[in-house]
């Protein structure tokens, strides 16, 4: 379609060109005749002379050829006539064109800029949700592998119960017989206190050592050699004759100062102590009552050393609310604390006296004090207890006492 148009005007430019040569040509020869005419029949003008006039016709032609070429081109091409008439206008035109062109060029270039943006973008949230898809699968291969899991766990569970309900069947059999044997174990304590008693009747002789007294004790190191132990176990035999020495007075014979301890517990004591890890307390212990006269017999008692309280430490406190007129009172409620603070040593790991049961010291100057301190506070404050220096498993533990009155802050 384009080919045919280019074609159609260049026919039309030849046809105008052929007009423009046939007009002008007629235009010139009629201006020759004229002027021939006008020469050999010395025709005037204007009064001119017949040379003059010759000359005038001729220039007349001419402005007649371009007026009529003009003329012609005007009539026949709108071209021509927007060339002629209308070029400051098309050269405005032509101006806004170009400039709606650079910006259109621009706009398109801002819009390749986006464009590219866009893609940009584009291809990340493709590679955003490639990653989003490959996430989902992994959880819903996570949620597979979780639910067999729990499917396991369902199925073990349901084992489990029944299971337990078996145990819970097995646990009632044995506290029937737990029961039976809480019964039998009465009658049995009720037996043995009555041939302790009985024993104790027929044993009230010169009675020197109560069952389960400590004779002797002390710390031994460990993780040395047998022989080293033995040396040590040796040292705490003699202090223990020393005591028994002591308790019956000059008048004891060698035979009560001899104490039994058998040689393969001597042997074991001594392995334990050298294998251990740790320091062991050694007592040598009264196997029963032992009325003067008799054999001493003893046991070995170990026990793993170890710090419990280190000075300073806080044991215990108490809130009082005391009448400080009446002694009784206060002696009481300062007993009982003591007690609760033995109880928690006790608990915590300090060794009792066993025939006591006690595992502290406090000086008598302490308890003058505190009962002092309390009557300052009118009965109302709180009692601390303090580890008076470290104290390690073997003890003694020694107790520091401290009143805070009601509404006072803190305490030291």
């Amino acid at each position: 379609m384009y080919f045919l148009k280019g074609c159609d005007f260049a026919v039309y430019g030849l046809f105008l060109i052929m007009v423009l040569v046939v007009v002008g040509g007629a235009i010139a020869f009629i201006g020759d005749r004229l002027g021939s005419k006008v020469g050999k029949k010395k025709l005037t003008i204007f009064g001119l002379r017949p040379k003059h006039t010759s000359v005038l016709v001729t220039i007349l032609t001419g402005i007649s050829i371009t007026t009529m070429t003009l003329a012609v081109m005007t009539t026949v091409s709108d071209n021509v006539r927007t060339a002629l008439f209308s070029m400051e206008q098309l050269r405005q035109t032509m101006a806004e064109t170009e400039n709606r062109l650079a910006y259109a060029s621009k706009e398109l270039e801002n819009s390749k800029a986006e464009q590219a943006k866009t893609d940009a973008t584009l291809a990340q949230t493709r590679k955003d949700l490639d990653q989003l898809m490959e996430q989902r699968r992994e959880l819903e291969q996570r949620a597979d592998e979780l639910q067999r899991g729990n499917d396991a766990l369902e199925a073990a569970k349901a084992e489990l119960m029944a299971e337990n309900n078996n145990l819970a069947s097995q646990n009632q059999g044995l506290a029937d017989d737990n029961a039976k044997l809480v019964n039998d174990n009465k009658q049995l304590e009720d037996r043995n206190d009555y041939l302790t008693t009985g024993i104790q009747i027929m044993r009230e002789g010169d009675i020197t050592f109560r069952a389960g007294e400590v004779l002797s004790g002390g710390v031994v190191k460990c993780g040395r050699s047998t022989e080293d132990t033995m040396n040590d176990l040796s040292v705490l035999t003699d202090m223990a004759r020393e005591n028994i020495a002591h308790r019956l007075g000059d008048k004891a014979t060698e035979q009560e100062k001899q104490i039994w301890i058998l040689q393969s517990d001597y042997e074991q004591a001594a392995q334990i102590i050298s294998e251990s890890q740790d320091d062991m307390i050694v007592r040598i212990v009264s196997i029963g009552n032992l009325v003067r006269g008799e054999d001493v017999r003893t046991v070995l008692q170990l026990y793993r050393n170890k710090r419990v309280f280190n000075d300073g430490e806080l044991i215990a406190t108490k809130r009082l609310h005391v009448n400080v007129n009446n002694e009784e009172e206060v002696d009481a409620e300062i007993t009982s604390f003591l007690q609760e603070v033995n109880g928690i040593a006790t608990q915590k790991g300090v060794l009792p006296d066993p025939i006591s049961g006690n595992v502290g010291i406090i000086e008598g100057e302490e308890i003058y004090n505190t009962i002092n301190d309390l009557r300052a506070a009118r009965g109302n404050a709180t009692i601390y207890a303090y580890a008076k220096g470290a104290c390690e498993v073997f003890g003694p533990l020694r107790v520091r006492l401290k009143i805070i009155a009601s509404g006072v802050i803190g305490a030291f």
